[in-house]
């Protein structure tokens, strides 16, 4: 019989298949600074294509997918940008997030044409990984992340934990870019910062932080916490942000450490991804579950109930969390070493 009637819909899956090229149209619009000719006006595509020098016929299809991504407006063949595009995607706006997405690109890229491969067992090279977190272009990317994002939320999560106003020295494990210390030094004029990454990773670091005139509060550490302690007892707050996750498959050892730089009364806070077992954005969760494991580590998701089952026993109370919006899968968390 050559002829059968689906008992299933398969046009879904379909339209996931499109979602890749989808998302390189909007990351060649940002390369091609398209938000940047839209900013404040409307314009014809055939207008936009001569001043792009680009083919209008082919160019007009990338903006309609701009408008179904509410990135622009369309009104007749006139585009302009929406709120969202000219907050995030105008290169010159404060929170622009151009590298941010291309350093996702980068990710995605790295294991996309490989799945096959590494599902059956082949490794990524985890340190071609770790060497790249140096790269000026990519730390700018996480940086840009994280002003979109995350930073104004865990800095307020932060500020607001009791007995703040008096916290003198904190401590940021794997703190790349710097901005999550930068932010609380802003908070609290008293309080000075260690931030501790990888060897090569901290010069740039040093390098940032001065420049954003933070230098004299700001020192930067090289150390691999994988292996390495951070001082015992020196702490008011200890910070980590998407850190956790590469030490999971050892979370007691690390949640240790963390204890022991902390002093009596000192606070730990965590920023990481959370909810996997809850509903509502499954395709997102599922992806950043592969990405992550198919790069070498167990899993990019701490649950609440998890920390809290290791840290009370190490003398933690006084245990807090929020997560960073409605939609997203961001979790604050924090607690306090009594002991």
């Amino acid at each position: 019989m050559h002829v059968m009637k689906p008992r299933a819909d398969f046009e879904p899956v379909h339209a996931l298949l499109m979602k890749s090229i989808s998302g390189k149209a909007v990351m060649s619009a940002v390369e091609m600074k398209v938000f940047d000719r839209l900013e404040g006006r409307e314009v014809k595509v055939v207008a936009l294509a001569d001043e792009m020098g680009v083919v209008a016929e082919r160019l007009e299809p990338v903006l309609d997918i701009l408008v179904a991504a509410d990135l622009l407006t369309r009104n007749g063949d006139g585009y302009r940008n929406t709120l969202k595009a000219s907050e995030f995607l105008v290169s010159d706006a404060p929170l622009y997030q151009g590298g941010s997405m291309a350093l996702t690109m980068r990710f995605t890229s790295m294991v996309e044409d490989s799945i096959t491969e590494l599902v059956a067992g082949r490794q990524v090279d985890r340190a071609k990984t770790d060497d790249g977190w140096a790269l000026e272009e990519i730390m700018e990317g996480t940086a840009q992340d994280a002003r979109g994002g995350s930073l104004s939320p865990v800095v307020d999560f932060t500020a607001d934990l009791p007995g703040f106003d008096e916290f003198r020295t904190m401590g940021d494990i794997g703190g790349n870019h710097g901005l999550y210390t930068v932010g609380m030094l802003e908070r609290n004029e008293h309080l000075h910062g260690i931030i501790f990454d990888l060897p090569d990773v901290v010069k740039q670091t040093q390098i940032r932080c001065d420049s954003l005139g933070f230098g004299d509060r700001v020192a930067t550490v090289g150390l691999d916490f994988r292996e390495d302690r951070i001082p015992a007892e020196q702490f008011d707050l200890i910070l980590t942000s998407h850190v956790l996750y590469a030490f999971k498959q050892d979370l007691g050892n690390a949640l240790a450490k963390i204890a022991e730089g902390l002093k009596p009364g000192g606070w730990f806070v965590s920023h990481h991804f959370s909810g996997r077992g809850e509903k509502g954005n499954e395709m997102r969760k599922a992806s950043v579950e592969l990405l992550t494991r198919l790069c070498g580590y167990s899993s990019h998701y701490i649950e609440r109930e998890e920390l809290v089952g290791i840290l009370e026993p190490l003398g933690f109370e006084d245990i807090r969390s929020q997560t960073i919006t409605e939609t997203g899968l961001g979790l604050m968390f924090a607690a306090r070493k009594i002991k």
